[in-house]
């Protein structure tokens, strides 16, 4: 039988146990002996009792075999009588259609997986297809910065695999790639059965194939100067994109009621992707700071179309923007207090990993000076490398070829140069255009890369002609801030499309581009409705804006409404409270949210299994949380977002992710409480929403819901919320504290609060750092939010300003607290440390769990950073804290 005539045929894999992929057992390759000869020649194991498990050829086996010991290498044994352990192996559902193995999930690798499953297949044909990636989730990179400026959300660029994939026959296996062992490069014999060769996996599994799609990406290459590696963030990932959140809130936070220093953020390089990243963070700082973007060429974007670069010019000069051009970064290091610079080491203090950080900028042109910069954040986007070479075979290494970069070397057909069995694609591929020249690492390439790839392994499966790729090159976008966005079409000769109407075309292509119907569907409603609202707004602020202001009788001085002054007074362009990034109101009345108020579903959450819903809960509501495979009673977790009291509801994606993974962990009931927000409804009235809601749940839903009356254990209640609603989770606790408060029988084990909203009129701890504009504005928030208070003086805020709020807190009916804190929490960490310290010296009588402290992170971080180290330990703290 030859290979041609039947690629996918091999024998039968012997009968035994498999190994399935949720539960795969890791095994250690070091310098294992991983196959072995104990009987015959070419008779081989792959650990015990396995014999010939991959079904290579013997004339493979020989020369795997003869390259000898090593790390991740092949070698005979010594003895027959050495025992080995099974790898595990990835189990295909059938063992006579072909087998693909595509390794990575961006562009290039997932619209390869959808083309696949997509075209149409003679019934044995079908090809089996497993898809791997390092992450759960795809990324929609073109649109990260959407996540800066606060336009999308992480579910709409970032949707897991699972949902994408849940309508196909496609598998997906999250795991990292360790090392490739193709064999199609052998010369076989007619008859010989034919594979492509194995895949080893970091959790120690192996993957044998057919056909092998390798769409791995490249990396950033970050450490490419003196400190650029530890002290420059990239911007290529989610999670790196995540991270740039995260410190920007923090730095935002810092700044709170202060009008010195300015934020000051660096960005290396000005291609597109520094461009739009200079050009997004400017508008989002405004005036509050300043975008330092050094570039070591003379232009910006030298690649674009001149229309693109010019749009992209004109918006860097309007904003406030530095722009070092011909220049590199020689070196990045901390700043000290024998540094000449403007601030003192104290004031630029970033957070706890370092301080102010100083560039030294080298010229690249001649008549230029060196120079030194200040930042407080360093963005790197230059650089990146092919993950390819790391993943070749010790004892073969160039049995992949590669060009200079570390890219694979290809055929037209996109096959690898000796490899008919293998396609590389995306970044990780190095195919040139008709003149010569690499096509660019974009992800246009990648998409019309993975229709052809798809196209040619139906053809090669199939033994049709495979088809040379040509790249249509349809033109190229950029964004450049909220509204605005520049678009150059290559089909019509001197078009750009720039501003609103660039912004909203580039948005749209991007919703068609989405990976499934299903998705692009869920997107471009939630963009729609985004936009629909944000166009009311503005609609609002015309008709606002188109009346003439009144005058009052007798005042001749403002008779002339067409005046300058009389223009300032607009009352719906004045501002009279801005809470930056939630919130700012107009003298008018007008209350203008910045994020928007985006939301999601209840339903099941196919990550985690849980299902919620949402339910009137007497006057208020909530949203119920049921763990997947709840039997008998489990406790009752009664949560409160957070938000400032002027944001965020249960629906909010991060909330509702958060509150899915607690409750899958924890296998606790989850129970959500939508609250009213300032200042359309100031407080009290989310403290008597809140209240509502736990008497809700401490009544069985009112004796009505079937979830709490088949599985609530009312003897293990716990309270639990973060920031404001960490605030409303105390207040709770102590309304609970009166005589006949809740139900017999309703124990409250405990209450967890996490980065909580709490402040004073006197400093404590480390806030006597504080300058008095930071006093003046957490007295300000706190009045914003409330109808009739004291200020800063309220025992709801400020639990222990005398004897009647200490002893009220104090004599909280929790058996249990605790308190979770963030290291670079700038604003509330110390009130954090400081309810730890009080509630016990003021003779509370549960147990006090020692304080957590999540290290080198902001507050409120574990909603953009669920999967991050720190967001993990401290969800399991939690989770801990009800299981106990």
């Amino acid at each position: 039988m030859s290979c041609r005539a039947s690629p996918w045929s091999r024998p039968s894999l012997p009968a035994g146990p498999r190994f399935p992929t949720s539960a795969r057992p890791r095994f250690p390759l070091g310098s294992r002996n991983l196959w072995r000869n104990p009987i015959l020649k070419n008779s081989w194991t792959l650990g015990a009792g396995v014999s010939n498990m991959f079904a290579l050829p013997s004339r493979l086996f020989s020369c795997m075999a003869s390259s000898g010991s090593g790390d991740g290498g092949f070698a005979r044994p010594t003895s027959t009588d050495e025992a080995v352990a099974p790898l595990p192996l990835y189990s295909w559902p059938d063992k006579q259609r072909p087998r693909v193995c595509i390794l990575g999930g961006g562009f290039g690798g997932l619209y390869t997986a959808l083309r696949l499953e997509s075209l149409v297949w003679p019934s044995d044909k079908k090809p089996q297809v497993v898809l791997v990636d390092q992450s759960d989730r795809f990324v929609f990179k073109p649109m990260l910065y959407e996540l800066l400026s606060g336009e999308v959300d992480v579910w709409e660029i970032a949707p897991y695999f699972t949902e994408l994939l849940k309508n196909t026959s496609v598998q997906f296996v999250r795991d990292s790639v360790k090392l490739l062992r193709p064999s199609d490069h052998f010369r076989r014999e007619p008859g010989e059965p034919c594979t492509g060769g194995v895949v080893h996996l970091e959790s120690g599994t192996v993957i044998e194939y057919d056909w092998l799609v390798l769409a791995l990406g490249a990396e950033a290459k970050i450490d490419v100067v003196p400190g650029s590696a530890e002290y420059a963030l990239p911007f290529t990932t989610l999670d790196e994109a995540l991270r740039v959140e995260s410190k920007m809130k923090m730095l935002e936070r810092k700044r709170f009621g202060k009008s010195t220093p300015a934020i000051e953020v660096a960005i290396v390089g000005l291609g597109y992707s520094g461009v739009e990243l200079a050009a997004t963070i400017s508008e989002r700082l405004k005036n509050t700071g300043t975008v330092k973007a050094i570039n070591v060429q003379t232009t910006i974007c030298p690649t674009a179309p001149q229309g693109n670069r010019d749009v992209a010019v004109k918006v860097l000069e309007s904003r406030n923007i530095q722009l070092f051009l011909g220049y590199f970064v020689s070196c990045i290091k901390e700043a000290s207090a024998s540094d000449d610079s403007s601030s003192t080491v104290t004031d630029s203090e970033v957070d706890g990993d370092h301080n102010k950080l100083i560039l030294d900028l080298q010229p690249a042109e001649r008549g230029l000076k060196g120079q030194t910069l200040e930042a407080d954040l360093v963005l790197w986007t230059v650089g990146s490398t092919s993950q390819i070479p790391r993943l070749q075979p010790p004892d073969a290494p160039n049995v992949i070829p590669l060009n200079g970069r570390g890219q694979v070397e290809t055929e037209e057909t996109l096959q690898v140069k000796g490899h008919p069995r293998t396609f590389a694609i995306g970044d990780s591929a190095a195919l040139r255009d008709p003149s010569g020249k690499l096509l660019p690492a974009t992800a246009q390439v990648a998409f019309q890369q993975a229709d052809f790839a798809g196209w040619n392994l139906w053809a090669a499966i199939n033994d049709r002609p495979l088809l040379p790729f040509r790249f249509q090159n349809l033109g190229e976008m950029m964004t450049l801030g909220r509204n605005d966005a520049a678009i150059t079409a290559s089909f019509i000769d001197g078009l750009t499309l720039e501003g609103p109407l660039g912004h909203a075309a580039r948005k749209l292509v991007y919703c068609l581009r989405m990976p499934t119907d299903e998705h692009r569907v869920k997107v471009g409603i939630s963009w729609f409705t985004k936009t629909a609202i944000d166009s009311l707004a503005s609609v609002q602020n015309a008709v606002a804006n188109s009346f003439p202001l009144p005058t009052p009788m007798g005042d001749d001085s403002t008779t002339n409404h067409s005046s300058p002054a009389a223009a300032a007074m607009d009352p719906d362009s004045e501002v009279v409270f801005d809470f930056p990034p939630y919130i700012c109101q107009y003298k008018s009345g007008r209350v203008h949210r910045p994020g928007g108020a985006p939301t999601v579903p209840a339903g099941t959450d196919p990550a985690t299994g849980v299902v919620s819903k949402d339910i009137r809960a007497g006057p208020a509501s909530v949203r119920v949380y049921l763990p997947p495979g709840a039997t008998g009673k489990i406790p009752v977790v009664v949560y409160f977002h957070g938000g400032g009291f002027v944001v965020g509801s249960p629906a909010r994606p991060g909330t509702h992710n958060y509150l899915n993974d607690l409750v899958a962990r924890s296998g606790a009931i989850g129970v959500s409480a939508y609250y009213r927000l300032a200042p359309e409804h100031k407080l009290p009235a989310a403290y008597d929403d809140a209240w509502a809601a736990l008497r809700w749940a401490a009544t069985l839903g009112d004796g009505a819901e079937p979830w709490l009356l088949d599985h609530a254990d009312l003897s293990r209640v716990f309270l639990a919320g973060c920031s404001a609603g960490a605030n409303i989770a105390h207040n709770t606790a102590v309304r609970a504290s009166a005589p006949g408060a809740l139900p017999d029988g309703v124990a409250l084990r405990g209450l967890a609060l996490v980065h909580p909203y709490f402040t004073g009129s006197e400093a404590v701890g480390g806030e006597a750092g504080f300058g008095p504009e930071i006093r003046g504005f957490m007295d300000r928030t706190w009045r914003f939010v409330v109808s009739e208070t004291v200020g800063l003086g309220d025992p709801r805020v400020n639990p222990f300003v005398d004897d009647t709020a200490r002893k009220a807190s104090a004599g909280i009916p929790c058996e249990r607290v605790l308190v979770c804190i963030a290291e670079n929490d700038f604003l509330l960490k110390e009130r954090g440390l400081w309810y730890h310290r009080e509630i016990k010296a003021n003779g509370y009588a549960g147990e006090l769990e020692e304080i957590f402290e999540s290290k080198g992170v902001g507050h409120a971080f574990h909603f953009d950073m669920l999967d991050s180290e720190q967001g993990v330990e401290l969800q399991e703290r939690l989770v801990a804290f009800i299981k106990k």
